[in-house]
């Protein structure tokens, strides 16, 4: 029911029941039959203006709710980009309106955001299997030629091997940025340590590549550094795609710094610096976005998915901590990672 025929039903009501009360009290002998019509007369007037002064505030009023109501049904229909309602009066509808209006702009600015993240998803799957084909194309094809003994000379089997190690490492790194990226959204959890106890298992991981490919760790952590309560998991992530990075775009027999200070009482810095090609310049606001690819070739070449500085961002944010880079082309590439003690 709308409101205008609330008050019109309101009125006949409030008439007829005034009209009820007066022939009860003609018939109880309280008035005769001139004051019985006077009073009616008098009381169907005054409902009447009653009723007409109540439409004259009231209409402006409905049509502003209808405005509203228009204006939900066309945000419903996913239609967001409505005019402000503009509302003065009364005060409780404007209150009201200012509600709608942030609510409209927040559910907006939420949508797009949701929009951009479905395409960025979207583009992060296309990425990934046209990446997954080289690979398995790979493999397919070395594995056949060993099978039908195309490739049958000792020295092209060990190339086929490795090469099959490769395609393999490189797809298993595409799985692992999958479900890096996939974690993201887990809950963080601290535990105290110290640096050595953080950086000791990941140096450890990395010394079969050191040793075959004449590699050297340089590692120089403050001694004043004491230990900290923070998210470990998080933070072997992120130390550990930094040097994945170094190693990848850096040459045999380069030198990996790694060097850990206190920025102040509250925050430590860990960064890891290498000697090889570099990131130009105009790519280096981009780096950390999700699709966002240096080099196509350089994926290729290398293996993995780009998710890595995007999963190292975010987990950095997560543990209100940022990363910065600083790189010179052809010189080398240095990533810190910037973090809270507690």
């Amino acid at each position: 029911m709308t409101i205008r025929k609330q008050l019109i039903y309101s009125f006949i009501g409030s008439l007829g029941l005034t009209t009820f009360l007066v022939f009860v009290l003609y018939k109880l002998m309280w008035f005769d039959a001139h004051q019985t019509i006077l009073l009616t007369v008098s009381s169907f007037i005054a409902s009447l203006m009653t009723m007409t002064i109540a439409l004259f505030f009231s209409v402006p009023t409905i049509h502003k709710i209808e405005k509203l109501n228009e204006q939900t049904a066309e945000i419903a229909k996913g239609n967001y980009a409505v005019n402000d309602l503009n509302i003065k009066s009364p005060k409780e509808l404007k209150a009201l309106s200012e509600s709608f209006n942030q609510m409209t702009s927040k559910v907006e600015t939420q949508m797009n955001v949701i929009k951009a993240e479905q395409e960025e998803k979207l583009c992060m799957i296309q990425n990934l299997a046209h990446d997954l084909k080289t690979p398995l194309a790979s493999i397919k094809s070395y594995s056949e030629g060993l099978k039908d003994d195309i490739i049958h000379t000792e020295s092209a089997q060990q190339e086929a091997y490795q090469v099959l190690i490769r395609q393999a490492d490189r797809l298993n790194q595409m799985f692992d940025d999958l479900t890096g990226v996939m974690s993201l959204n887990a809950q963080r959890q601290k535990s105290k340590m110290n640096m050595d106890q953080l950086l000791m298992p990941i140096l450890e991981s990395y010394q079969q590549l050191i040793i075959k490919e004449n590699r050297r760790f340089e590692v120089n952590i403050a001694p004043e550094i004491q230990p900290f309560k923070q998210d470990k998991i998080a933070l072997e992530r992120i130390i550990t795609n930094f040097i994945d990075n170094a190693l990848k775009f850096s040459g045999p027999s380069s030198v990996i710094t790694i060097n850990v200070c206190e920025e102040n009482e509250q925050i430590l810095a860990i960064s890891v610096k290498d000697e090889g090609i570099g990131i130009k310049e105009e790519h280096l606001n981009y780096i950390f976005k999700r699709t966002y690819r240096v080099e196509n070739s350089r994926n290729q070449q290398t293996g993995g998915s780009g998710l890595g500085l995007y999963i190292a961002n975010s987990l950095a944010q997560q543990i209100n901590g940022a990363i910065t880079v600083d790189s010179t082309f052809g010189k080398g590439t240095k990533m810190t990672l910037i973090f809270p003690k507690n």
